[in-house]
């Protein structure tokens, strides 16, 4: 077995710094109780196995994406820091996606979380590797400055520089494992151009998909609004949601969804434009480039893209489908019906019309939510496992975005894990139920020239306990896995 072979540490989706939204909700605590949980399970996690490597194998821990909520975050910024003016939608909602204003969040992350970014570099420093892949929250480390300010947090703690790794896409260890977030394969989430993510008419910024653009101008700013759920939530929970608003509730959030449907639009039009070519272009060389440094085949990395979905914001009928249009109407429509219901003067005539408008209502919402589509993006990733693993073969296809965790056949040799979430959501100021965070870890093993893996959930009392074990295929021996460089 070759000097440089390791075992794989995997984790994802940890969200720091998702509760630094002060510009858009002032009343918010700096740090919320899920947060400084999270912290320190997260450092005790780190601490345990950079203490313990097995089989006398450094570890090499690859954080598969949403490591930081730059998307998510709503802060306040100096101007004296940045170099690009702020638009007046980042006057609104806080520091943007330019790569000054995001250096300027990973510093606030960094303060935020310090004691998380000393783990790592004490992770680092006991002579083990990290992979930062990146993810749709955290799409703004396509920045290299960004990826060089991150990489200077920890070595100044000590950690060796050439330890720290940044893959623009994906983490490949053939034969063994490969990772990708997966939001790629979520039309809510996707990118169209994953290794050059920019705006077309303004590259000075990150492109934005359509979760991005609601999470920035809906969801963050309305008190009690969460990001995960509506793919459960019906017309009638809207309406409930929208009552305990109240009137002036209601109006501000009626404003701040109107913004956020302009703006999807004008990414509608970037696309339709011919600002587009010159980043698709852009895109086509760093394709090359990648399979060049990594010594992999270009056609592969182009039949890998070929399986991403296509943003929904390439669609007007999907940009109004994808922002629940429908049940939009469904509350305007009950709202005027209501009043109807309550003065007009009812005649036979009158309630043949109610009813026919009752039922062209419930045929147009089922045709919105086909256009729509599932919200929920664990069945495609699902699905694209196996495809991927038929284009770059490993015993493993890991990704997280879902926060679900799970672990399925994907093809004849290979199987398919999601690693769940560390980052849990809470009501506002810390009150009400959170959906708690999962905690599960990927750990895979060289033992005996067979590969070992198992899905932990971590606790600090308990330690990593199995959640469930992996059993990799009949093929998938202990490969060199120095041969060919991950990204």
């Amino acid at each position: 077995m070759p000097r440089d072979v390791h075992n794989l540490l995997v984790l994802s989706d940890v969200h720091l710094g998702s509760d630094l939204v002060q510009r858009s909700r002032p009343s918010l605590p700096p740090l919320s109780t899920t947060s400084s949980a999270r912290d320190r399970e997260l450092v005790r996690l780190l601490d345990f196995y950079a203490d313990r490597p097995r089989g006398g194998l450094p570890w090499r821990l690859v954080i598969a994406g949403d490591f930081v909520d730059f998307v998510g975050m709503s802060l306040p910024f100096d101007p004296q820091e940045l170099d690009t003016l702020p638009t007046d939608e980042e006057l609104e909602h806080g520091l943007g996606s330019s790569m000054d204003h995001t250096l300027a969040k990973l510093r606030r992350v960094a303060e935020h979380h310090s004691e998380v970014f000393r783990a790592l570099a004490r992770f680092v420093c006991a002579g083990h590797d990290l992979v930062i892949v990146r993810g749709n929250h955290d799409v703004d480390f396509h920045w290299l400055p960004v990826q060089n300010a991150f990489r200077a947090l920890l070595t100044r703690e000590g950690a060796p520089a050439e330890r720290i790794e940044f893959a623009d896409w994906f983490y490949y260890e053939e034969g063994v494992v490969y990772v990708e977030h997966g939001h790629q394969y979520d039309d809510f989430c996707s990118y169209e151009h994953v290794l050059y993510p920019v705006t077309p008419t303004d590259p000075k910024r990150s492109a934005r998909s359509l979760s991005d653009v609601l999470l920035r101008f809906v969801v963050r700013p309305t008190r009690g609004m969460r990001e995960s759920g509506h793919d459960r939530a019906s017309a009638l929970d809207y309406l409930r949601f929208g009552a305990r608003l109240g009137s002036r509730g209601l109006v501000a959030l009626g404003r701040r969804f109107v913004l956020a449907v302009a703006t999807l639009l004008g990414i509608w039009r970037e696309h339709m434009s011919d600002a587009g070519r010159w980043v698709r272009d852009e895109h086509e060389r760093k394709m090359a480039l990648l399979a060049e440094a990594r010594k992999l085949s270009l056609l592969k990395l182009r039949a890998l893209a070929s399986l991403q979905r296509p943003p929904i914001t390439k669609s007007v009928l999907r940009i109004l489908a994808g922002v629940m249009l429908d049940r939009v109407a469904v509350f305007g429509l009950a709202v005027v019906g209501l009043a109807w219901f309550a003065f007009a003067n009812w005649t036979p005539t009158l309630g043949i019309a109610l009813a026919c408008g009752a039922v062209g209502l419930v045929g147009l919402s089922v045709a919105w939510k086909r256009a729509r589509g599932n919200i929920d993006a664990s069945s495609a990733l699902r699905e694209t496992a196996a495809r991927v693993s038929s284009v770059f073969p490993a015993a493993f296809v890991v990704m997280g975005h879902t926060h679900l965790p799970e672990v399925i056949p994907a093809g004849k040799h290979s199987t398919y894990v999601n690693l769940g979430a560390w980052s849990e959501e809470r009501g506002d100021d810390g009150e009400g139920t959170a959906l708690p965070a999962t905690r599960t870890h990927l750990v895979v093993e060289h033992q005996g020239g067979e590969l070992r893996a198992e899905l932990y959930t971590w606790t600090s009392e308990r330690g990593p306990e199995r959640f469930v074990g992996l059993e990799a295929a009949p093929s998938a021996k202990a490969l060199d896995v120095g041969s060919e460089d991950p990204d």
